[in-house]
């Protein structure tokens, strides 16, 4: 009875806090000298808050390190007809370069899907379409789902081994692939993905992988230190690969700065720089602004997407 009455306490006091929290972020947008539109969707992104918040921030410093991140991830231009959005449109879809049907000779196109949880749409749809599936996750006991090209494996992929990671070059290795399929990998690892980047070769993604797929977690724009060394591990990756989409977790951390939109969670595609280059051509532009329609879709339906502004 008592542990019953301490956690509608607590209950209360969190939503006491979260409502207390929303009336001070009322006030503060309602002041800002900001454009009409951008304070009208504040006001909506404002609901459905919870452990998340928004934060309008002008100072220079946040600024720039908002318009350095965009500017390292900023996708190119593509043709809408050579992109496809795998796993449906909620929470676990990734748009990404349409993935070739698989190869009729000994090649093997595999996908490896790093952070699996108990919903892994993308996994699922990419086992449909041919691609032998290999996830690796520890936080659960076996895969949500029973497919002959889902192979599961009940370990975390970090910078180092112990009792229950390995590396990514371990399950590369392990997992037999070839550099001449087209190989993808997909990565939402709450944060780890950092760890796993700051320590892997670049090579060896280049190597054997012809797309890669982020979720990038903790991208605060307020960390500086951490920012200079995310953009350090960001500009690596661009050496081989091209961002060609990027969509933003509106269930994140939102900042505002000067007229950008920002979220701490982000979704990034990136494709092998020779590839878009063989398939495209050389004279690919960056996107200029604008979510994709019939592409993206809100993470949380509950409130507006965020503008995706570069500039």
């Amino acid at each position: 009875m008592q542990e019953k009455l301490l956690k509608e306490i607590a209950n209360e006091l969190k939503l006491s806090n979260e409502l207390g929290y929303n009336i001070l972020m009322s006030k503060v947008i309602e002041n800002q000298d900001i454009q009409e539109e951008h304070k009208k969707l504040l006001f909506l992104l404002l609901q459905h808050r919870d452990r998340n918040y928004i934060r309008i921030n002008h100072n220079e410093l946040c600024f720039e390190n908002i318009k350095a991140y965009l500017a390292a991830l900023r996708p190119l231009e593509l043709d809408l007809s050579s992109l496809s959005r795998i796993g449906g449109k909620e929470d676990g879809g990734y748009v990404m370069l349409t993935p070739p049907p698989p190869l009729n000779d000994d090649r093997v196109n595999k996908a490896l899907s790093l952070g699996v949880s108990l919903r892994s749409p993308w996994d699922l749809e990419m086992a449909n379409l041919g691609y032998k599936v290999i996830e690796y996750d520890a936080s659960i006991e076996q895969s949500p789902y029973t497919h002959e090209n889902i192979s599961f494996h009940k370990l975390f992929i970090n910078a180092n081994k112990d009792e229950q990671s390995i590396t990514l070059k371990d399950a590369i290795e392990q997992n037999k692939l070839d550099e001449k399929a087209h190989n993808i990998l997909q990565i939402d690892i709450e944060y780890a993905e950092w760890e796993v980047l700051k320590y892997t070769d670049m090579n060896l993604l280049n190597q054997y992988f012809s797309q890669v797929i982020f979720e990038f977690h903790g991208l605060n724009p307020e960390e500086n230190d951490a920012v200079s060394e995310k953009l350090e591990i960001l500009h690596k990756l661009n050496e081989n690969f091209a961002s060609i989409h990027f969509h933003f977790n509106n269930h994140g951390k939102i900042f505002y700065s000067k007229g950008l939109f920002f979220s701490t969670t982000i979704e990034v595609s990136y494709v092998r720089k020779d590839i878009l280059e063989q398939q495209f051509g050389k004279n690919l532009v960056l996107r200029k602004s604008g979510n994709l329609k019939g592409l993206d879709y809100p993470v949380d339906v509950a409130v507006p997407e965020i503008p995706v502004l570069f500039e």
